[in-house]
């Protein structure tokens, strides 16, 4: 997709959700600006000029709204989008008082964010070309002024070609009267076109963002509650019975500690991706040891997969300073994925000695301690690289992921200085590298 030719400036002082919508941004608009608050947000404006304003509301030094009043008091036509938790609805009326032209609840999903950044665009975008046509016609009024002048030095002595070109000069005129009237007809037409787009727009992005979220959380909290509800049924029933023992007790019982995990896991995610991810605490730590942490916690339940579950860890000196809690909620995230790509692959080579593996590898590479997931699975297809890390995206299927995993942890390893980056062949592999700065263990 060609990129839009206008010039985007991003406000929002959450370093994560900045990194990720900095990342999806830079895909669909020429040129893009980033600030950390309203106002480094205003020296941007200054500097730049933008033709739109994606910010937040609630930040740290000038808040958005401070921000978008102080811009308006010298510029009314610049786009400005405000980007707002569902919450703070309350801003909304002050918003459009100071000439807010959309509005998009957070979390912001990307389809709907382009679809908003495509529209303003075309309203500046079709702002220049009339300010293109308004430049010929002062040419033409300044050509014309020019004939004007010539036609009066040379009127006492060539009255014949005066009035030949004061013929030229009125079929000029003729044609510019044309063509100013076509223009304001079409100016007019388009400007009430555009604001009833534009309101018909913010109402469908305000209704979509609240139903969708709600929507959609509610369905992924329904089936493991169904699950639970007819565990616990069951057990009664049993009870009732005298037909009840501890193994069926306790295969029951593993059961609907699955689905409470699984509510768990969905309720985890969606406050993970709305927090405050600024708040964590970076220590200087082993990476080996993080990794060996996340797989203690599967192995196990990969064991019983019948998973055969590699670990290759480099030397020891691999020290990095960021949230350990953090990264280890990064590898236990791609463990998770890879699980199932091999789990999926599995389920289309029933019988056919397929040995599903997942390795881990540690080692270090000039300045960065990297770690590295790699499973034999179902891969993912090409098309579909480039928007794994995006909010909601996801192949699986409803009771399988949420769309926020790889979300997060790409938002993580941004915020800690590190680098993401996948490779994969469908049907064959996947391979997902993280790289952190290394950092020296301090000796006491």
């Amino acid at each position: 997709m060609e990129k839009l030719d206008i010039t985007v400036l991003f406000v929002e002082d959450e370093e994560v959700l900045r990194a990720i919508y900095e990342r999806i941004l830079n895909k669909f608009v020429q040129t893009l600006y980033v600030a950390e608050n309203g106002k480094e947000g205003l020296e941007k404006y200054k500097e730049c000029q933008p033709d739109l304003i994606v910010t937040d509301i609630q930040m740290p030094v000038m808040d958005g709204l401070e921000m978008i009043e102080e811009i308006r008091k010298v510029d009314q036509n610049v786009r400005i989008v405000i980007l707002s938790a569902y919450g703070e609805t309350e801003y909304f009326m002050d918003a459009i008082k100071i000439g807010v032209n959309s509005f998009l609840l957070k979390p912001v999903e990307t389809k709907k964010l382009i679809a908003l950044v495509e529209e303003l665009a075309k309203g500046v975008l079709l702002e220049r070309e009339l300010i293109e046509q308004e430049l010929k016609r002062m040419l033409a009024e300044e050509n014309l002024r020019k004939l004007n002048e010539e036609l009066e030095k040379r009127i006492d002595d060539r009255t014949k070609e005066i009035q030949k070109e004061i013929k030229e000069k009125i079929q000029a005129e003729n044609e510019l009267k044309e063509l100013n009237l076509n223009l304001e007809n079409r100016v007019k037409d388009e400007l009430k076109k555009r604001q009833k787009q534009q309101q018909l727009l913010i109402q469908k992005s305000k209704l979509e963002s609240m139903g969708e979220l709600a929507a959609g959380i509610a369905h992924e909290i329904n089936q493991p509650l169904g699950g639970i509800s007819m565990g616990l049924d069951n057990i009664l029933f049993k009870m009732s019975l005298g037909e009840i023992s501890d193994d069926y007790l306790t295969s029951k019982f593993e059961d609907l500690f699955q689905d409470i995990d699984r509510i768990r896991q969905i309720i985890d995610h969606v406050r993970v991706f709305s927090r405050d991810q600024q708040s964590g605490l970076l220590e200087v730590f082993q990476l080996n040891k993080v990794v060996q942490s996340a797989v203690s916690m599967v192995s196990n339940q990969y064991s019983n997969h019948n998973i055969n579950l590699q670990l290759n860890l480099g030397t020891d000196d691999m020290f990095v300073e960021a949230n350990k809690y953090k990264i280890e909620q990064v590898l236990l995230n791609m463990l998770s994925n890879a699980k199932f790509a091999v789990d999926e692959k599995e389920k289309g080579k029933p019988g056919k000695g397929f040995q599903k593996k997942i390795s881990i590898h540690t080692f270090v590479s000039e300045s960065f301690a990297l770690f590295e997931v790699e499973d034999n699975g179902s891969g993912i297809y090409k098309k579909d690289l480039d928007n794994i890390f995006d909010p909601f995206f996801t192949t699986k299927d409803v009771e399988n992921g949420t769309g926020l995993g790889l979300s997060i942890s790409y938002g993580i390893i941004k915020e800690m200085k590190g680098l993401v980056s996948v490779e994969s062949e469908v049907n064959k592999y996947t391979r997902i590298k993280v790289s952190l700065p290394s950092k020296r263990k301090i000796k006491n």
